[in-house]
């Protein structure tokens, strides 16, 4: 069981790397054995333009500001987007994906690729986007947006042409 969902991660991994590839005509790779590379790498002494490029799940151009987590489930309990009481899985995506931005240095986003559903994408409420591309909100400081809408914001959002 665990292979095979290691296979839809890798999978997942690659078809975003592909559409951001496409969408910025520049080249977006999945990290070679992603997992918490630049969190696991973070203090060992590795060249920091390593650390950058190892961080996330994807290897992003220099200019893009976000670090890029991917999480691919079979399903999604929707009760954790309002249950603000217990720690759940949004909370631990966040934090690995914070732990990731930061050993690269950069912003993060995850993008969240549910079975039969749109994608979406988590990440800090504070970003300069139009209200209503925000979805819902998340415990106050973070927001979900559906993936079309995300991947549609100017270049300038992104990094691109700055």
């Amino acid at each position: 069981m665990a292979i095979q969902s290691k296979k839809k991660g890798n999978r997942v991994e690659l078809e975003f790397a592909k559409i951001l590839s496409k969408r910025f005509d520049d080249v977006f790779r999945r990290v070679p054995a992603s997992g918490a590379h630049g969190t696991n790498l973070a203090n060992t002494g590795i060249r920091e333009d390593a650390l950058e490029i190892l961080s996330g799940d994807l290897i992003c151009p220099k200019w893009f500001l976000f670090s890029v987590e991917i999480k691919s489930r079979m399903d999604f309990n929707f009760w954790d987007l309002i249950n603000r009481d217990t720690k759940n899985e949004i909370d631990e995506w966040i934090e690995q994906a914070e732990g990731e931005a930061k050993a690269s240095n950069k912003d993060w986003i995850v993008i969240v690729k549910i079975n039969n559903r749109k994608p979406f994408v988590i990440i800090e409420r504070y970003y300069d986007i139009d209200e209503k591309n925000i979805l819902l909100v998340y415990k106050h400081d973070y927001a979900l947006i559906r993936w079309d809408y995300f991947i549609e914001l100017p270049n300038k959002f992104f990094g691109k042409d700055k």
